[in-house]
């Protein structure tokens, strides 16, 4: 589903309630890694714990090792989806990537 921002800028939404997500149906990993992140983000404080119980249900549901999944967190990083919080292992998520249409 598209949307406009403020910008007037297409925007894609995407639902994280359904298995249909276009972030699972892509071909690149690290976004079927970010449809993770977010579901298990705390919207209340907008941060991602990257914890051992929290990365190994990405490893488990993607199928991928620890330096892959350490990777596409990398990536997620340098594309600007998610930044580091305050705390090692905490992660804010970019608020601009999100609608509140």
């Amino acid at each position: 589903m598209f949307s406009r921002n403020k910008k007037g800028r297409k925007m894609v939404m995407v639902y994280l309630d359904t298995k249909d997500s276009i972030l699972l149906k892509s071909n690149d990993r690290t976004f079927q890694v970010l449809y993770y992140v977010l579901k298990q983000t705390s919207f209340e404080t907008n941060i991602w714990y990257a914890d051992k119980v929290n990365k190994e249900y990405i490893k488990n549901k993607l199928g991928i090792s620890t330096p892959a999944l350490d990777k596409h967190i990398a990536s997620l990083k340098e594309r600007d989806f998610i930044r580091p919080a305050e705390v090692r292992g905490r992660y804010r998520i970019n608020l601009e990537l999100l609608s509140t249409n």
